[in-house]
């Protein structure tokens, strides 16, 4: 049931490409469907080449590029992951796919071609020393000028007052990415890497589910929670060598999503943070 051996923490069947899709649906109602950072420039008539790195099913691609066909705008994308597994079956034109880790250079075809790299939840894939590299490969393949969008749900979203599930979750985080080499502090330490390459204009925001309007989310983050304490906090526990064996991980999980669900009745919601890291490579960069 849980992968402990290779970098994704996670499964790669139906179901799990399922939950990847329904994870993106609700992370585009948090950051209110702005796929794209506003200070990223769209400018009708644009030929925009885009690439995803963690791209999973490519589902944020496909996203982005019916949001830029709106807008009138052209794009190449090109997905990549560490596996095809979960590559779609049916792929657009406009979009292509390619196996690639982010910590391992890419092919020279792809240096200086992009002019937005988007990296979306890696926190429990790549060691705390693989960020620099990890922005030194997204630096080659963007061109002078691009910009790099990086998100992550890591620490920012783990912080409570009152709400013991939250201080388990986070209790549970920072002892097993740490177990592993990992880093909680994800888009801080994205942030301090782009500033470290010269990277212009590095901005890092979050975004909080209980700062939007839409009257459903507030149930639909409650479920995502769960759905992150049964797979990602499970998987952790057995990782990190906190319980023995997966059924126990399971049971763990299971109790703290039964505790989770008796608080949100009683009023103690958590909302979910999404931090997201904007920067631009420079136009001098060298080629």
């Amino acid at each position: 049931m849980f992968n402990t051996e290779d970098k994704y923490a996670f499964g790669r069947d139906k179901k799990e490409s399922e939950r990847l899709n329904a994870q993106h649906k609700l992370l585009s109602r948090v950051t209110q469907h702005t796929l794209l950072h506003p200070s990223i420039p769209i400018t009708k008539d644009d030929v925009l080449s885009i690439a995803d790195i963690a791209t999973g099913t490519g589902i944020w691609l496909e996203d982005v590029s019916k949001v830029l066909d709106k807008a009138q705008v052209k794009s190449y994308c090109h997905g990549f992951d560490i596996s095809a597994e979960q590559f779609p079956e049916e792929k657009s034109e406009n979009i292509q796919f390619s196996i690639q880790d982010i910590t391992a250079p890419f092919p020279k075809e792809h240096w200086n071609r992009y002019d937005i790299v988007h990296v979306r939840l890696v926190i429990a894939a790549i060691g705390e020393s693989d960020y620099k590299t990890a922005i030194d490969n997204i630096s080659a393949i963007l061109k002078p000028g691009g910009f790099l969008q990086w998100e992550e749900i890591d620490e920012e979203t783990y912080i409570s007052e009152d709400n013991p599930v939250i201080w388990e979750i986070r209790r549970c985080f920072d002892f097993s990415l740490k177990a592993e080499g990992k880093c909680f502090q994800a888009s801080a330490k994205v942030a301090s890497e782009c500033t470290a390459a010269g990277f212009l204009d590095v901005l890092r925001l979050g975004y909080r589910s209980d700062a939007t309007d839409d009257p459903h989310l507030r149930a639909d983050t409650e479920q995502r929670l769960a759905a992150i304490m049964n797979t990602l906090y499970a998987s952790l526990l057995l990782r990190s060598g906190q319980v023995p064996d997966g059924e126990t991980a399971s049971k763990r999980a299971g109790e703290l999503v039964e505790q989770h669900h008796r608080l949100c009745a009683e009023g103690l919601s958590p909302p979910l943070t999404i931090m997201r890291v904007v920067a631009q490579k420079p136009l001098d960069a060298p080629l």
